[in-house]
């Protein structure tokens, strides 16, 4: 067990989700000063975690017969949010751990059993885009033997629990997409493997199996996840297990990048008001073009915190009205989600630009969040190119292109 010491329920459940909002916010301060440490390891470190833990941001879309929250997601980005502003790489785990919670609620009771008990630790990374090699399934009675390769399992290192998305023959011989739960003692981990321009505390290393048996009460359809069902057995009816699994997804790796992208914004400033230009060897807090960008930077940050928190109400609130969303309603969140994305990375780089010779020293603040936001905008979930493509083909009235998820 890689956390021994973990408990359900390691925040007081009867103070609110508030309540680990403000954990979250007063852990800021500590997390920059490790900011460093944590990419240095290459990984998130065990003390880390473990503060993280405390906060209760695992414990928000848990589920409450399992000593959690069952809140809404709006509680997990904001809870993010404020790890960004310290934390990078802690605050992607936070994020994305955050939405493979959602999708482990919707896995049958005896699964979740085993993912969500007491000393478990609550990170689970989720291997679904497609980062599968050398896949070999064997049916056998009650389940399968499997092996394979598979890339970016962040946090792996202090993890119990890892999903993976393989096919599976159905009862015709078709292959099936199916997500199965592993424990992550049956992987072996390439400790090497994860070498990198940003985002190098993730530690989302390469890991593999061989002939290991997975039981099928840890298999989910990935058909009926995508579509927003739970498995027959899943006992849980908090609102936040009907969000839509894609919608939840774009939104965990946005909230992280925004509140990077704040980062970028508030340690700008603080550079600004003590750089002296090269160029003229004038205060830069003196220039106009500086005062611009610092307030700009500053509004957006603001201004896209908060749509990300309101889009998640409003997708809450069609859940409530309608059952569901409709392809054309999740094509238009998940557009949003992406630009909003692609307007806090042109913020960011715009302060980079003004800061010039001030980003370049290594091992610096802003040096590291500059990989860091580069790295994470880079994902594939906040690319406004391809979702906006989708989107238009619905509204165009045509099919969507095979293997679009929405």
């Amino acid at each position: 067990m890689a956390l021994a010491q973990r408990t359900a329920g390691s925040a007081s459940i009867e103070a609110g989700p508030e309540k680990v909002i403000e954990k979250t916010a007063a852990l800021v301060p500590w997390l920059s000063e490790q900011a460093g440490r944590i990419e240095e390891a290459r990984r998130i470190p065990a003390d880390v975690a473990e503060r993280l833990f405390e906060t209760g941001v695992f414990d928000l879309m848990r589920p409450s017969r399992f000593g959690g929250y069952g809140a809404s997601p709006q509680y997990a980005w904001e809870a993010t949010f404020h790890v960004g502003r310290g934390c990078s790489s802690s605050a992607w785990l936070a994020g994305l751990t955050s939405a493979n919670i959602i999708m482990l609620g919707k896995f049958s009771a005896e699964a979740q059993a085993d993912v969500f008990a007491d000393g478990v630790s609550p990170i689970v990374p989720m291997l679904t885009g497609g980062v599968g090699q050398d896949i070999v399934v064997e049916p056998v009675q009650d389940g399968i033997v499997l092996s394979g390769r598979w890339r970016y399992a962040s946090g792996v290192d202090v993890a119990d629990w890892l999903g993976i998305l393989i096919n599976i023959p159905d009862q015709g011989g078709a292959p099936a997409p199916h997500v199965l739960l592993v424990p992550q003692s049956e992987f072996t981990i390439d400790h090497q493997s994860w070498r990198v321009m940003g985002m190098r505390g993730t530690g989302s290393k390469n890991v593999a199996l061989t002939k290991a048996f997975v039981p099928s009460h840890r298999f989910m359809s990935w058909a009926e996840l995508q579509a927003g069902k739970k498995h027959p057995t899943c006992p849980n009816t908090e609102p936040v297990y009907d969000f839509p699994l894609n919608t939840a997804n774009a939104m965990s790796v946005l909230a992280p990048t925004l509140g990077v992208a704040s980062a970028c914004s508030e340690e700008a400033i603080k550079i600004m008001r003590s750089r002296i230009s090269s160029g003229n060897q004038q205060a830069q807090i003196n220039d106009k073009i500086a005062q611009v960008d610092a307030g700009t930077s500053a509004a957006n940050m603001s201004f896209l915190r908060d749509f990300l928190l309101s889009e998640t109400a409003s997708v809450e609130r069609q859940i409530r009205a309608s059952g569901t969303l409709s392809l054309e309603e999740r094509g238009l969140s998940r557009t949003k989600v992406a630009i909003a994305s692609r307007q806090a990375l042109t913020s960011a780089q715009r302060l980079f630009a003004s800061l010039g010779g001030s980003l370049l020293p290594e091992g610096t603040r802003i040096e590291r969040l500059f990989r860091d936001i580069h790295a994470m905008s880079s994902h594939f979930l906040l690319q406004p190119e391809p979702i906006s493509e989708a989107y238009g083909r619905l509204l165009l009235g045509l099919e969507l292109a095979p293997g679009t998820r929405l």
